[in-house]
């Protein structure tokens, strides 16, 4: 996969998670990413895609998604502005 693409595709994931303020589910954030990421990709370096591609390929155990699941899941409640206004 293109890096400047996914980075693009993460971007848009992350950008309509936090507009929907946690309540977006994960298959609509990815169904949006998909469809809208080419008006991310200026804000998108190909060095964070490539980052990505390594981080999926080092092979997660299924501990690991689940650790990593139950992490997200908490942040979800605490969206990132609100994050960054109390730091």
């Amino acid at each position: 996969m293109n890096p400047q693409k996914l980075s693009a595709q993460f971007a848009a994931y992350v950008w309509y998670s936090e507009v929907r303020q946690g309540k977006a589910t994960p298959d609509e954030s990815a169904r949006f990413a998909r469809d809208n990421w080419q008006a991310f990709r200026p804000c998108a370096p190909a060095g964070l895609g490539r980052l990505l591609i390594r981080i999926a390929k080092s092979g997660f155990g299924e501990a690991d998604r689940r650790k990593l699941r139950l992490h997200t899941e908490a942040a979800g409640e605490r969206p990132i502005q609100g994050m960054a206004e109390a730091g």
